[in-house]
């Protein structure tokens, strides 16, 4: 059976559809399998295991298998024939080397790679996205790092503490340099990791990665190398090397295979070197709607409503690296329009987003939140994002807008939702003010997923229960036992927990007579706001995290019973 009547067969396809990719291919003259994915008529995902059956050979998913695929295997295979067919190695028996492909009629590449090896080529079948996520890895992983320090441990020239700028760059052209620094980048990208702190210590350097809000230990560099990789950081971050007594940020592109990495750079001094912190922001990834962050469909549609006000302040609160800024992004995503003129100011700007005007507060001369805010105000917008409120003059400037017919979104440094009028109160904003012009304030926190690979039930310790007041509201409890996919943690990717206030009239009168967070919070429970301890509470009853990270992100913001 031809591969396009199999298609309709198994009902990946409809019988028009296959006329239609059947017409097309004769102009083309591209694979069948492969137009109907272009298309987007079948998933990679399902493509993948359909073409394995019809070839009758094994389908692979790379995902789970790829880290563990020895050094050895991988280097029969040249790195730029990986990349040119998307192809990987798997394994090596005898004189039989089996590849993963997309395509295991790509005669070429069989060939050609029986040509370079000497082996005879065997196929099994996976994605173009998983095999290129793969050699990403496998040919850039922590081993290629240990070979890039073996390396430099042989270059001759050593650098000294006194070492000129010119020699610094040199030294940190090395081939051992650059390519230890692509892999790092690599390996975080890889990892999805948030940071690389790199740390120079008395006698020691320590790498780490934040992944899930959480600091992981890596294999370190030798104290030897650090120089010449600050260096390196410092040369694509365009920072003056010669410089290693004052704090600097920058900031580069990295592209690590289909992904495009907005990388900011901070350089501190220490008494035992520079510190170095990379922040990863991957700006190819689109950006979620509100569904995908993890409201709940109650808040979602008052939240939603919240945001299409013609004017008002609505403030997103929480801790660094909640995800505000992710929030609020996404929201203007949602309600941008060509009849809207939406300008943001933001301390630095993370995403480039190209439906709104964005502009970035530089503190040396001058330009910080007040006095952009200032003249947005001048620049007829309907809409306004400013990056944060931290002092009273900005706060007051942003309540002045949404008071005179703008709507603008800010973020503020609070535990809860009902801290935020407290803390505008506290700046020497007047109560009256706030009333009249906030709308609402939506608190978040992050809380780390199970890892689906290692999930397993288990019995939770009874003070903990305690704690959350769960008693026999849920019954059985999960948690990750640990795996090499989730660093042994249990834990892989996070999820949203959110508190919505909405600044009704009892508030509005409460406000008026310089209410406590604990008042705030009380009416507002009593009118129907639920928690972040309670929506953290639902997660845990959906199977998605345990009672250990709900009460480690939520211990800080129970202050009322």
């Amino acid at each position: 059976m031809r591969i396009g009547e199999s298609l309709v067969r198994e009902g990946l396809i409809s019988q028009k559809d296959l006329e239609i990719a059947l017409k097309e291919q004769a102009t083309t003259r591209e694979r069948l399998g492969e137009l109907v994915t272009k298309k987007g008529l079948v998933s990679e995902e399902t493509m993948a295991p359909f073409l394995a059956s019809y070839f009758k050979v094994p389908y692979v998913r790379l995902r789970d298998i790829y880290k563990e695929i020895q050094p050895e295997i991988i280097k029969v295979v040249p790195q730029d024939l990986a990349y040119r067919f998307t192809v990987i190695p798997l394994s090596l028996e005898g004189n039989t080397l089996t590849i993963a492909t997309t395509d295991p009629l790509d005669i070429i590449a069989a060939d050609t790679l029986k040509l370079k090896t000497g082996c005879k080529i065997q196929c099994a079948v996976s994605t173009e996205k998983e095999i290129i996520e793969a050699i990403d890895y496998c040919y850039h992983q922590y081993y290629r790092m240990k070979e890039y320090v073996e390396e430099f441990n042989h270059i001759d020239s050593k650098l000294e503490k006194a070492a000129g700028p010119d020699k610094l760059r040199i030294e940190a052209s090395d081939p051992p340099i650059v390519q230890y620094v692509n892999s790092l980048l690599i390996r975080a990208v890889n990892s999805n990791a948030s940071d690389i702190h790199i740390q120079p210590k008395q006698d020691r350097a320590e790498l780490s990665f934040r992944i899930d809000g959480v600091l992981y230990h890596i294999d370190s560099p030798p104290k030897s190398m650090i120089l010449s990789i600050t260096t390196r950081i410092k040369i694509l971050s365009n920072l003056d090397i010669a410089e290693r007594r004052l704090p600097q940020d920058g900031r580069f592109r990295a592209h690590v295979g289909s992904t495009e990495i907005d990388v900011r750079t901070s350089c501190f001094p220490t008494i035992y070197g520079e510190s170095v912190v990379m922040r990863l922001l991957n700006t190819s990834s689109p950006l979620l709607g509100l569904e995908q962050l993890g409201f709940c469909s109650e808040d979602l549609e008052r939240y939603l409503k919240l945001i299409t006000n013609a004017y008002g302040l609505i403030l997103v609160t929480g801790p660094t690296g909640s995800g505000k800024t992710t929030t609020l992004y996404t929201t203007l995503n949602v309600i941008k329009s060509p009849e809207k003129n939406m300008v943001t100011l933001e301390d630095p700007v993370e995403y480039r987003l190209p439906f709104i005007q964005q502009s970035q507060v530089n503190a040396d001369i001058g330009f910080d939140f007040a006095r952009g805010l200032r003249s947005i105000l001048r620049q007829d917008p309907d809409i306004i994002m400013v990056g944060e409120v931290r002092d009273k003059e900005t706060a007051e400037i942003a309540i002045h807008a949404a008071l005179t017919g703008h709507l603008v979104f800010s973020t503020l440094h609070t535990n809860d939702a009902s801290s935020a009028a407290v803390r505008l109160i506290n700046m020497g904003v007047e109560p009256f003010l706030i009333a009249s012009s906030l709308l609402g304030v939506l608190a978040q926190r992050l809380v780390r997923c199970i890892c689906r690979d290692c999930r397993k039930e288990y019995a939770v310790r009874k003070d903990i229960l305690d704690k959350l007041s769960l008693d026999d509201k849920i019954t059985k409890f999960y948690k990750g036992a640990g795996c090499p996919k989730c660093l042994e943690s249990g834990y892989k990717g996070r999820a949203a927990i959110f508190e919505l206030l909405l600044m009704d009239e009892p508030i509005r009168t409460l406000l008026l007579s310089r209410p406590s967070n604990e008042d705030i919070k009380r009416l507002a429970a009593k009118n129907g706001m639920k928690t972040l301890r309670e929506r953290g509470i639902d997660k845990l009853k959906s199977g998605i995290t345990t009672p250990e990270e709900v009460l480690r992100v939520t211990q800080e913001t129970e202050g009322v019973s």
